[in-house]
């Protein structure tokens, strides 16, 4: 009997250590997927605040659209001149929406995360990690910081 190849032993072993690797490298290829997502969105979100910012250095206010859909920025004196591309929805799907608050020179950016609806603030020590796993949590850039999002514990 001088037969060449593997024995059924030999491949279940071997099954098994791929089936062991697939179950550790999954979860955590999920969260890295999610993750950019979320920094996507937060990138476009700087980049319409930049913009904003560069509108209220010119006309001392907030573009007055009225609170909605990023999208309403879209008109032919903010376009072209403040961004050149307007980001309208987050890497997830959903529009950004824009609120310019009673002050003239505040405003808000908003993203309701991987879940696509409105959630509360989440308790602050909740929040301060640097490791989230739950992307449900609402992104708001205002007045040229991130006022919720994912932040460094200090």
């Amino acid at each position: 009997m001088n037969r060449k190849g593997f024995t059924l032993i030999e491949l279940l072993i071997v099954v098994a250590i791929i089936g062991i690797i697939a179950a550790i490298a999954i979860p955590n290829l999920l969260v890295a997927l999610q993750k950019g997502k979320q920094k996507s969105t937060m990138g476009d979100m700087k980049s319409i605040g930049n913009a904003i910012e560069s509108y209220l250095t010119d006309w001392s206010q907030v573009p007055q659209t009225g609170a909605g859909p990023v999208a309403n920025l879209q008109v032919a004196w903010f376009t072209p001149f403040y961004i050149k591309i307007l980001p309208t929805t987050d890497a997830w799907g959903t529009q950004f929406l824009y609120t310019p608050l009673a002050a003239l020179d505040e405003y808000e950016v908003t993203s309701y995360g991987r879940n696509k609806v409105a959630a509360p603030a989440p308790p602050q020590a909740l929040y301060d990690v640097t490791n989230i796993s739950d992307f449900n949590y609402d992104l708001t850039f205002s007045n040229g910081f991130f006022t919720l999002g994912p932040r460094v514990k200090k």
